[in-house]
Protein backbone atom coordinates (compact mmCIF):
# COMPACT_ATOMS: atom_id res chain seq x y z
CA UNK A 1 0.00 0.00 0.00
CA UNK A 2 1.15 3.54 -0.99
CA UNK A 3 0.01 6.79 0.57
CA UNK A 4 0.63 10.24 -1.43
CA UNK A 5 -0.59 13.81 -1.27
CA UNK A 6 -1.53 16.87 -2.88
CA UNK A 7 -2.62 20.33 -1.72
CA UNK A 8 -6.60 21.00 -1.89
CA UNK A 9 -7.24 24.00 -1.22
CA UNK A 10 -7.19 26.41 1.39
CA UNK A 11 -9.54 27.30 4.25
CA UNK A 12 -10.82 30.98 4.41
CA UNK A 13 -8.65 31.77 7.76
CA UNK A 14 -5.47 30.56 5.10
CA UNK A 15 -4.75 27.02 6.74
CA UNK A 16 -3.71 24.60 4.23
CA UNK A 17 -5.70 21.68 3.21
CA UNK A 18 -4.25 18.49 1.47
CA UNK A 19 -5.93 15.39 -0.26
CA UNK A 20 -4.30 11.90 0.66
CA UNK A 21 -4.86 9.15 -1.78
CA UNK A 22 -4.07 5.33 -0.55
CA UNK A 23 -3.82 2.54 -3.05
CA UNK A 24 -3.09 -1.24 -2.61
CA UNK A 25 -1.45 -3.28 -5.24
CA UNK A 26 -4.66 -4.44 -6.51
CA UNK A 27 -5.55 -0.86 -8.30
CA UNK A 28 -8.26 -0.02 -5.26
CA UNK A 29 -7.84 3.48 -4.28
CA UNK A 30 -9.40 6.33 -1.48
CA UNK A 31 -8.81 10.11 -1.23
CA UNK A 32 -9.34 11.10 2.37
CA UNK A 33 -8.91 14.95 2.62
CA UNK A 34 -7.94 16.42 6.45
CA UNK A 35 -10.93 18.99 6.40
CA UNK A 36 -13.38 17.04 8.15
CA UNK A 37 -11.49 13.72 8.00
CA UNK A 38 -13.59 13.07 4.97
CA UNK A 39 -13.47 10.39 2.30
CA UNK A 40 -13.18 11.86 -0.78
CA UNK A 41 -13.86 8.84 -3.34
CA UNK A 42 -13.18 4.96 -3.05
CA UNK A 43 -12.43 3.13 -6.48
CA UNK A 44 -13.47 -0.63 -6.27
CA UNK A 45 -13.52 -2.77 -9.33
CA UNK A 46 -16.76 -4.18 -10.33
CA UNK A 47 -16.88 -8.26 -11.93
CA UNK A 48 -15.21 -7.40 -15.07
CA UNK A 49 -12.61 -5.18 -13.65
CA UNK A 50 -14.09 -1.85 -14.73
CA UNK A 51 -12.84 0.76 -11.81
CA UNK A 52 -15.54 3.07 -10.21
CA UNK A 53 -15.80 5.97 -7.92
CA UNK A 54 -18.79 4.26 -5.53
CA UNK A 55 -19.04 7.25 -2.77
CA UNK A 56 -20.76 10.01 -2.53
CA UNK A 57 -18.70 13.52 -2.49
CA UNK A 58 -17.97 16.84 -4.31
CA UNK A 59 -15.39 17.90 -6.46
CA UNK A 60 -13.45 20.65 -4.47
CA UNK A 61 -12.58 21.95 -0.89
CA UNK A 62 -14.55 24.95 -2.02
CA UNK A 63 -17.88 22.83 -2.69
CA UNK A 64 -17.37 20.91 0.78
CA UNK A 65 -17.46 24.28 2.35
CA UNK A 66 -20.22 25.58 0.87
CA UNK A 67 -22.30 22.37 2.58
CA UNK A 68 -23.52 18.96 2.00
CA UNK A 69 -25.07 16.17 4.07
CA UNK A 70 -22.09 15.27 5.66
CA UNK A 71 -20.87 13.09 2.58
CA UNK A 72 -18.07 10.47 3.70
CA UNK A 73 -17.50 13.05 7.11
CA UNK A 74 -15.95 11.84 9.69
CA UNK A 75 -19.11 12.91 12.49
CA UNK A 76 -18.57 13.60 15.98
CA UNK A 77 -18.49 14.45 18.90
CA UNK A 78 -21.63 12.37 18.77
CA UNK A 79 -22.94 11.07 14.76
CA UNK A 80 -26.63 10.93 15.20
CA UNK A 81 -29.39 12.80 17.33
CA UNK A 82 -29.14 13.96 21.08
CA UNK A 83 -33.08 14.15 21.77
CA UNK A 84 -33.44 17.81 22.99
CA UNK A 85 -30.07 18.24 22.19
CA UNK A 86 -29.34 18.63 26.19
CA UNK A 87 -27.77 15.89 28.83
CA UNK A 88 -26.97 15.84 32.49
CA UNK A 89 -24.17 14.21 33.67
CA UNK A 90 -23.79 14.24 37.44
CA UNK A 91 -26.16 16.74 38.15
CA UNK A 92 -25.38 19.64 35.70
CA UNK A 93 -26.90 20.28 32.30
CA UNK A 94 -25.55 20.83 29.18
CA UNK A 95 -27.49 22.62 26.41
CA UNK A 96 -26.19 21.72 23.11
CA UNK A 97 -27.21 23.89 19.78
CA UNK A 98 -30.13 22.21 18.65
CA UNK A 99 -28.85 21.63 15.40
CA UNK A 100 -32.17 20.13 13.46
CA UNK A 101 -34.49 23.07 14.64
CA UNK A 102 -37.54 22.08 13.69
CA UNK A 103 -37.20 19.12 16.78
CA UNK A 104 -34.78 20.63 18.94
CA UNK A 105 -32.03 17.84 18.68
CA UNK A 106 -28.39 17.83 17.81
CA UNK A 107 -27.49 15.86 15.03
CA UNK A 108 -23.71 14.63 14.41
CA UNK A 109 -21.79 17.22 16.88
CA UNK A 110 -23.09 20.19 16.12
CA UNK A 111 -22.45 23.01 12.98
CA UNK A 112 -18.67 22.58 14.18
CA UNK A 113 -18.28 19.39 14.41
CA UNK A 114 -15.50 17.30 13.54
CA UNK A 115 -16.65 17.34 10.09
CA UNK A 116 -16.14 20.37 9.39
CA UNK A 117 -12.54 21.18 11.32
CA UNK A 118 -9.12 20.44 10.22
CA UNK A 119 -7.36 17.85 11.20
CA UNK A 120 -3.43 17.41 11.36
CA UNK A 121 -2.23 14.59 9.42
CA UNK A 122 0.88 12.12 9.63
CA UNK A 123 1.68 9.12 7.39
CA UNK A 124 2.82 6.26 9.98
CA UNK A 125 3.68 2.81 9.33
CA UNK A 126 2.09 -0.48 11.64
CA UNK A 127 3.31 -3.66 11.00
CA UNK A 128 4.28 -2.94 7.55
CA UNK A 129 1.01 -0.92 6.33
CA UNK A 130 1.23 2.70 5.77
CA UNK A 131 -1.62 4.24 7.30
CA UNK A 132 -3.54 7.65 7.42
CA UNK A 133 -3.70 9.08 10.80
CA UNK A 134 -5.67 12.32 10.89
CA UNK A 135 -5.50 13.60 14.87
CA UNK A 136 -7.53 16.66 16.18
CA UNK A 137 -8.08 18.02 20.38
CA UNK A 138 -11.70 19.04 20.59
CA UNK A 139 -11.34 21.54 23.62
CA UNK A 140 -14.05 22.09 26.57
CA UNK A 141 -17.17 23.54 25.81
CA UNK A 142 -16.54 23.36 22.04
CA UNK A 143 -20.23 22.68 20.74
CA UNK A 144 -21.31 22.44 24.30
CA UNK A 145 -19.37 19.04 24.93
CA UNK A 146 -17.20 18.80 28.29
CA UNK A 147 -14.09 18.07 28.68
CA UNK A 148 -10.88 18.05 26.21
CA UNK A 149 -11.39 15.55 23.75
CA UNK A 150 -7.95 14.17 21.80
CA UNK A 151 -9.16 11.92 18.85
CA UNK A 152 -7.69 10.24 16.41
CA UNK A 153 -9.05 8.63 12.79
CA UNK A 154 -6.59 6.04 11.24
CA UNK A 155 -7.17 5.47 7.45
CA UNK A 156 -5.56 2.45 5.84
CA UNK A 157 -6.27 0.61 2.25
CA UNK A 158 -5.06 -3.22 2.71
CA UNK A 159 -4.06 -5.47 0.53
CA UNK A 160 -7.35 -7.79 0.78
CA UNK A 161 -9.46 -4.97 -0.29
CA UNK A 162 -10.56 -3.33 2.87
CA UNK A 163 -10.90 0.23 4.07
CA UNK A 164 -10.10 0.05 7.62
CA UNK A 165 -10.91 2.98 10.10
CA UNK A 166 -9.47 2.61 13.20
CA UNK A 167 -10.61 5.59 15.67
CA UNK A 168 -8.86 6.19 19.03
CA UNK A 169 -9.50 8.78 21.78
CA UNK A 170 -9.29 10.12 25.34
CA UNK A 171 -11.19 12.70 27.33
CA UNK A 172 -10.79 14.42 30.40
CA UNK A 173 -14.08 14.51 31.76
CA UNK A 174 -16.97 12.34 31.18
CA UNK A 175 -18.77 13.31 27.91
CA UNK A 176 -21.15 11.84 24.99
CA UNK A 177 -18.98 10.08 22.30
CA UNK A 178 -19.68 8.50 19.20
CA UNK A 179 -18.29 9.07 15.71
CA UNK A 180 -18.56 7.39 13.07
CA UNK A 181 -17.71 7.48 9.12
CA UNK A 182 -21.04 9.02 7.21
CA UNK A 183 -19.92 7.67 3.69
CA UNK A 184 -22.84 7.42 1.26
CA UNK A 185 -22.01 4.23 -0.85
CA UNK A 186 -23.76 3.55 -4.48
CA UNK A 187 -22.35 0.19 -6.07
CA UNK A 188 -23.23 1.14 -9.35
CA UNK A 189 -21.74 4.28 -9.06
CA UNK A 190 -24.45 6.18 -9.97
CA UNK A 191 -28.01 5.83 -10.30
CA UNK A 192 -30.91 4.38 -7.50
CA UNK A 193 -30.01 2.00 -5.27
CA UNK A 194 -32.88 -0.56 -5.23
CA UNK A 195 -31.64 -2.83 -6.84
CA UNK A 196 -29.29 -3.81 -3.84
CA UNK A 197 -29.20 -6.65 -1.50
CA UNK A 198 -29.15 -5.58 1.52
CA UNK A 199 -28.57 -7.59 4.65
CA UNK A 200 -27.78 -6.55 8.46
CA UNK A 201 -27.22 -9.13 11.12
CA UNK A 202 -29.17 -7.51 13.55
CA UNK A 203 -32.76 -8.72 15.43
CA UNK A 204 -33.69 -5.65 16.96
CA UNK A 205 -33.90 -1.70 16.19
CA UNK A 206 -33.77 1.36 17.80
CA UNK A 207 -37.34 3.11 17.98
CA UNK A 208 -38.15 6.72 17.02
CA UNK A 209 -41.15 9.13 17.24
CA UNK A 210 -42.57 11.19 14.34
CA UNK A 211 -39.45 13.54 14.42
CA UNK A 212 -37.06 10.92 14.10
CA UNK A 213 -35.64 11.42 17.96
CA UNK A 214 -34.80 8.30 19.83
CA UNK A 215 -36.73 7.40 22.56
CA UNK A 216 -35.23 4.55 24.58
CA UNK A 217 -37.11 1.55 23.43
CA UNK A 218 -35.61 -1.39 21.63
CA UNK A 219 -37.55 -3.73 19.31
CA UNK A 220 -38.03 -6.81 17.15
CA UNK A 221 -37.18 -6.19 13.61
CA UNK A 222 -40.67 -6.93 11.98
CA UNK A 223 -40.40 -9.23 9.07
CA UNK A 224 -41.08 -7.97 5.02
CA UNK A 225 -40.27 -4.07 6.67
CA UNK A 226 -37.09 -3.62 8.75
CA UNK A 227 -35.74 -7.36 8.92
CA UNK A 228 -32.65 -7.39 6.48
CA UNK A 229 -31.19 -10.73 8.51
CA UNK A 230 -31.63 -12.28 5.31
CA UNK A 231 -30.79 -10.33 2.25
CA UNK A 232 -33.45 -8.06 1.09
CA UNK A 233 -33.45 -6.55 -2.50
CA UNK A 234 -34.58 -2.66 -1.30
CA UNK A 235 -37.03 -2.47 -4.88
CA UNK A 236 -38.78 -5.80 -3.11
CA UNK A 237 -40.06 -3.38 -0.35
CA UNK A 238 -43.95 -2.11 -0.15
CA UNK A 239 -42.29 1.26 0.88
CA UNK A 240 -39.02 3.06 1.93
CA UNK A 241 -39.07 5.04 5.26
CA UNK A 242 -37.76 6.47 7.98
CA UNK A 243 -38.59 3.03 10.31
CA UNK A 244 -36.48 0.56 7.92
CA UNK A 245 -34.69 2.96 5.73
CA UNK A 246 -33.39 5.44 8.46
CA UNK A 247 -32.75 3.33 11.63
CA UNK A 248 -30.19 2.11 14.20
CA UNK A 249 -29.75 -1.57 14.33
CA UNK A 250 -28.35 -2.95 17.48
CA UNK A 251 -26.24 -5.55 16.32
CA UNK A 252 -26.90 -9.11 17.94
CA UNK A 253 -23.36 -10.01 19.00
CA UNK A 254 -22.89 -6.36 20.89
CA UNK A 255 -19.59 -4.44 21.13
CA UNK A 256 -16.95 -7.15 20.63
CA UNK A 257 -12.41 -6.86 20.91
CA UNK A 258 -12.27 -7.83 17.15
CA UNK A 259 -14.17 -6.67 14.37
CA UNK A 260 -17.27 -8.48 13.58
CA UNK A 261 -19.45 -8.69 10.17
CA UNK A 262 -22.41 -6.08 10.66
CA UNK A 263 -23.52 -6.03 6.92
CA UNK A 264 -23.46 -7.18 3.57
CA UNK A 265 -24.27 -5.61 0.17
CA UNK A 266 -24.64 -7.01 -2.61
CA UNK A 267 -25.06 -5.39 -6.36
CA UNK A 268 -25.65 -7.62 -9.12
CA UNK A 269 -25.18 -5.64 -12.56
CA UNK A 270 -22.09 -4.85 -11.24
CA UNK A 271 -21.07 -7.86 -8.65
CA UNK A 272 -20.03 -5.54 -6.27
CA UNK A 273 -20.09 -6.59 -2.52
CA UNK A 274 -19.12 -4.69 0.35
CA UNK A 275 -19.17 -6.31 3.67
CA UNK A 276 -18.86 -4.17 6.69
CA UNK A 277 -16.90 -4.94 10.06
CA UNK A 278 -16.80 -3.39 13.17
CA UNK A 279 -16.36 -3.79 16.86
CA UNK A 280 -18.85 -1.37 17.55
CA UNK A 281 -22.51 -2.32 19.03
CA UNK A 282 -25.04 -1.01 15.95
CA UNK A 283 -25.00 0.29 12.64
CA UNK A 284 -27.37 3.13 11.51
CA UNK A 285 -29.03 1.96 7.82
CA UNK A 286 -29.81 5.23 5.71
CA UNK A 287 -31.18 4.68 2.55
CA UNK A 288 -30.39 8.02 1.03
CA UNK A 289 -34.27 9.01 1.91
CA UNK A 290 -33.51 12.79 2.22
CA UNK A 291 -30.56 13.11 -0.19
CA UNK A 292 -32.29 15.67 -2.30
CA UNK A 293 -36.18 15.57 -3.58
CA UNK A 294 -35.64 18.25 -5.31
CA UNK A 295 -32.74 17.47 -7.48
CA UNK A 296 -30.56 20.41 -5.77
CA UNK A 297 -27.57 18.03 -4.80
CA UNK A 298 -24.70 18.04 -6.57
CA UNK A 299 -21.90 16.14 -6.45
CA UNK A 300 -18.53 15.02 -8.58
CA UNK A 301 -18.36 15.97 -11.89
CA UNK A 302 -21.59 17.57 -11.77
CA UNK A 303 -23.72 14.53 -11.00
CA UNK A 304 -27.32 15.18 -9.44
CA UNK A 305 -28.23 13.40 -6.77
CA UNK A 306 -32.02 12.15 -5.94
CA UNK A 307 -33.54 10.32 -2.74
CA UNK A 308 -31.97 6.54 -2.69
CA UNK A 309 -29.94 7.26 -4.92
CA UNK A 310 -27.00 5.86 -2.06
CA UNK A 311 -26.96 4.53 1.08
CA UNK A 312 -24.85 4.65 4.71
CA UNK A 313 -23.89 2.13 7.21
CA UNK A 314 -22.82 4.23 10.39
CA UNK A 315 -21.09 2.23 12.85
CA UNK A 316 -21.83 3.30 15.86
CA UNK A 317 -23.54 2.93 19.36
CA UNK A 318 -26.81 3.99 20.85
CA UNK A 319 -26.79 7.66 19.85
CA UNK A 320 -28.41 9.37 22.66
CA UNK A 321 -27.04 6.79 25.48
CA UNK A 322 -26.06 9.78 27.81
CA UNK A 323 -29.87 10.34 28.06
CA UNK A 324 -30.80 6.57 28.13
CA UNK A 325 -27.38 4.42 29.85
CA UNK A 326 -29.51 1.35 29.37
CA UNK A 327 -29.48 1.40 25.63
CA UNK A 328 -25.90 1.49 24.93
CA UNK A 329 -22.77 3.28 26.01
CA UNK A 330 -22.05 6.04 24.15
CA UNK A 331 -19.88 7.94 26.62
CA UNK A 332 -15.96 8.54 27.04
CA UNK A 333 -14.70 8.95 31.12
CA UNK A 334 -11.41 10.02 31.99
CA UNK A 335 -9.38 7.43 31.81
CA UNK A 336 -10.25 5.67 29.69
CA UNK A 337 -9.04 5.20 25.82
CA UNK A 338 -11.75 4.66 23.59
CA UNK A 339 -10.74 2.46 20.69
CA UNK A 340 -12.78 1.25 17.63
CA UNK A 341 -12.45 -0.53 14.09
CA UNK A 342 -14.97 -0.20 11.34
CA UNK A 343 -13.90 -2.14 7.89
CA UNK A 344 -15.58 -1.92 4.27
CA UNK A 345 -14.19 -5.14 2.37
CA UNK A 346 -14.84 -5.26 -1.32
CA UNK A 347 -14.57 -8.15 -3.52
CA UNK A 348 -17.09 -9.55 -6.43
CA UNK A 349 -19.64 -12.00 -7.73
CA UNK A 350 -20.68 -12.90 -11.04
CA UNK A 351 -23.16 -11.11 -13.10
CA UNK A 352 -26.94 -12.09 -11.92
CA UNK A 353 -28.86 -11.80 -15.21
Amino acid sequence: MTISSQPYGTLPDEREVRLYTLTNNNGLSAEVTNYGAILVSLSTPDNEGKMDDIVLGKDSLEDYLAGHPYFGSTCGRVAGRIGGARFEIEGKTYQLEPTEGQHGNSLHGGSEGFNSQLWNAEVITEDEVEKLRLRITDPDGHNGYPGTLNCSVTYSMLEDNSLQIEYQATCDQISPFNPTNHSYFNLRANGDILGHSIQIFADSVATVDENSTLIGRRDPVEAKYNDYRKPVCLGDLDKIEVGNGDIHFFLNQGRTALPKTAAIVKEPTTGRVMEVLTTEPGVQFYAGLFLSADGSEIGKAGVQHDTKHAFCLETQDYADSINFPEMGNAIIRPGETYNSTTIFRFSTEPTVT
